[in-house]
């Protein structure tokens, strides 16, 4: 630990000078405290006088120190470091997750700049270089994601969102499956699926009771039953009409969704 008795010094990474530590400052009391070790370099950024204070020292004065003074210190040095590692922790569990999350707020019929798209991704969510390559690598693997040159031909300049719409599928089925649920689309029976496949057929914007839609579907599939419309409700591809009691509306967005998601089950699974 050391005492700036004259001067001014620095703090810095590998990048870019942090703070300017004063005249009167102490500097490594963190450290000293709980034996983590300096979070940042140091250096002098202009002529200076420095008084080093040991351990030795240090324990002779904190005998003088009163308890209650002592417990102070030491409870603000925990909640100081708490807060520096929360500063430099990224923000998400997973980094593909978020990284996903974070081009489906992105997706547009144009190609984005990668090395923009990467720094502004990595500055937000405090994820490192390693992991974000990573997951970029993943989003590609899985069919997601295509670097292309540049108008001036530089090589992966431009980052091209080949299934924009599954994006937000891909979010949420990470999500489920971070926390060991089964995304719901994926859960669906081979006759669920098949249901679903032929509502898609379905262009009019008809409400039905729950035996019409029954009828409807078993034109298609006879193996269908009432279990499979109910099903559907619950899912949010049926809702029920509100002034219409009994009746149930087609959900186009929320069939899309199912639908989308099943075909392409292969790529969101990473199944290649």
């Amino acid at each position: 630990m050391f005492y700036v008795e004259e001067g001014e010094l620095e703090a810095f990474d590998d990048k870019q000078i942090l703070k300017s530590i004063p005249q009167g400052s102490l500097v490594g009391v963190t450290s000293v405290m709980d034996g983590t070790p300096f979070a940042y370099h140091i250096r002098a950024g202009h002529d200076s006088v420095l008084i080093q204070i040991d351990q030795k020292g240090l324990e002779e004065v904190l005998k003088k120190t009163p308890a209650w003074m002592l417990a102070a210190i030491n409870s603000l040095s925990k909640e100081s470091n708490r807060l520096k590692q929360s500063v430099t922790q990224p923000i998400y569990h997973s980094t593909l997750e978020s990284f996903a999350k974070f081009l489906a707020l992105r997706a547009e019929n144009k190609p984005l700049d990668t090395a923009q798209i990467i720094k502004e991704y990595m500055w937000q969510t405090r994820s490192g270089k390693e992991e974000t390559a990573n997951a970029l690598k993943e989003l590609i693997r899985r069919r997601f994601v295509t670097l292309k040159p540049d108008t001036a031909g530089k090589p992966n300049a431009q980052m091209h969102l080949v299934k924009p719409k599954l994006f937000h599928i891909l979010v949420d089925y990470l999500n489920a499956e971070r926390h060991g649920e089964t995304y719901p689309a994926f859960g669906l029976s081979t006759r669920e699926r098949s249901c679903l496949e032929f509502l898609g057929l379905e262009d009019s914007l008809f409400t039905r009771s729950r035996d019409e839609w029954l009828k409807y579907l078993q034109a298609a599939i006879p193996q269908a039953d009432i279990i499979i419309v109910i099903r559907f409700v619950e899912l949010g591809i049926f809702s029920e009409v509100k002034d219409q009691p009994g009746k149930l509306f087609l959900e186009t967005e929320s069939l899309d969704r199912y639908l989308c998601a099943i075909h392409g089950e292969r790529n969101i699974r990473g199944l290649l």
